[in-house]
């Protein structure tokens, strides 16, 4: 998996095409560098182990003689599929994407907008909140990413160092979180998360948000809730699940086609009723609350993100006021990392007057990329360590390549081949060792 299938050159624009935008927009007018947009195909492993065809959008900044952190982007709930990043592009029809694209990559940063599995696919659903689908999809597009550097000439050359960060707020921090853990159990031997930070995501699927929608008359995103439910019916009894087994009714026959992927979040919630659990059978709802081994019980727990202890620099957002996910989630998370002995886990909580859920999203995002940019390294030719600075260090790394052939990552083979062909030799040492400053 992660076999780069396809891609497709979307756009270009120079450091003046974006000062412009951002001003326009009212945002801090900064590119250190153009910029060049793909959308891609590549492979991933589905659920069985069959491979899948995924797709997202990459931005990345322009210079031959730099190499970049990855930065993957995980939007936050779109079932539209129109508003799936490789088809949206650099537009508004996607202004989230359009956005975190120009703060991001012209600040040198590869920034990864993974569709998510099903999302742009008509003949796919999206898995909704379903952990392990985020992590293939990241994980993979990952992988094709790196491929696609290797194929592309002229001015959309590319490199990648050795950074990996991870943000994503709402559906995309949730999705964050779950990549975040579903590469330090399984991927830790082919990445190294240098941060992530996930952002007002229902991490306590099972606790927090079953609490919360047993307790409320209404609910300000009343699709949430069918989204949630029917992709862990079709995810885990198949797209042959009879609905009616759960659903009122007219529901039962309404959800599949409210969820094909031609519909927007809001024409959907002005179909709902005002308590998104009254589509929900009588005696289905009444088991669900008693019986802790009913299936959506099961199935959230599962896809719950409590069950491991974050080893990677974590900062967790979410702000007080927060009506559609409760800070509770980031709150029982971080407490819980903590209890169980993480010890590079940060919880930031803004205050109430602050605003919900989508108020708060521009502080906690802007907050994250501090956080983030901090920790940035841009590497030049020589920076086989990927501080951002040549060093007595970076001799030693390439002296150690040609003496004892140690393995090297792609990132340093490329930093240490200052001569450009395709070889480490005593010319590199020479070079990087007069590049020391």
């Amino acid at each position: 998996p992660g076999q780069l299938i396809d891609y497709t050159h979307q756009s270009t624009m120079t450091q003046d095409d974006i000062i412009f935008i951002l001003w326009f927009a009212g945002f801090d007018p900064v590119a250190d560098f153009g910029i060049s947009v793909y959308d891609i195909k590549y492979e991933t492993e589905g659920e069985g182990g069959y491979i899948d065809t995924l797709s997202g959008l990459v931005a990345f900044p322009h210079s031959p003689i730099e190499a970049f952190p990855i930065l993957s982007y995980q939007h936050g709930t779109a079932v539209n599929d129109a508003s799936a990043p490789s088809l949206a592009g650099l537009t508004m029809d996607n202004p989230e994407v359009l956005l975190i694209s120009l703060v991001t990559a012209p600040s040198g940063y590869i920034t990864l907008f993974p569709d998510y599995e099903g999302l742009g696919d008509p003949n796919k659903f999206h898995p909704f909140i379903i952990a392990e689908s985020y992590t293939h999809s990241v994980v993979n597009m990952v992988r094709a990413v790196k491929q696609l550097s290797t194929e592309l000439e002229g001015e959309d050359q590319f490199q990648f160092n050795d950074q990996l960060f991870l943000i994503g707020y709402s559906e995309g921090g949730y999705a964050t979180m779950a990549v975040q853990r579903g590469i330090e159990l399984n991927f830790s031997d082919e990445f190294t998360i240098t941060t992530s930070c996930p952002m007002a995501g229902p991490y306590d699927l099972a606790g927090t948000m079953v609490e919360y929608f047993l307790s409320i008359p209404s609910y300000p995103k009343p699709f949430y809730v069918p989204f949630v439910l029917t992709s862990h019916l079709w995810y885990y009894q198949g797209e042959d699940v009879d609905f009616g087994d759960y659903f009122e009714p007219f529901w039962a026959d309404t959800l599949p086609s409210l969820f094909d992927g031609t519909h927007f979040g809001d024409e959907i919630d002005a179909l709902m009723p005002e308590n998104p659990l009254d589509i929900i059978l009588p005696d289905v709802l009444e088991e669900f609350t008693n019986n802790e081994d009913h299936f959506f019980r099961q199935t959230l727990q599962q896809n719950t993100l409590l069950d491991w202890i974050p080893m990677s620099p974590t900062y967790l957002y979410h702000g007080i006021g927060d009506d559609i996910v409760p800070f509770q989630n980031a709150q029982i998370a971080y407490d819980t990392f903590v209890s169980n002995g993480a010890d590079s886990v940060t919880l930031t909580l803004y205050p109430e007057e602050m605003g919900g859920h989508g108020e708060v999203a521009t502080t906690c995002l802007f907050a994250g990329f501090d956080v983030i940019s901090d920790r940035q390294a841009i590497s030049p030719k020589g920076d086989l360590n990927s501080d951002s600075y040549i060093t007595v260090q970076d001799v030693d790394l390439i002296l150690d390549s040609i003496v004892h052939e140690t393995d090297l990552t792609d990132f340093q083979w490329w930093a240490g081949d200052c001569d450009y062909d395709d070889q480490h030799s005593v010319m590199d040492l020479l070079m990087v060792a007069d590049l020391i400053e």
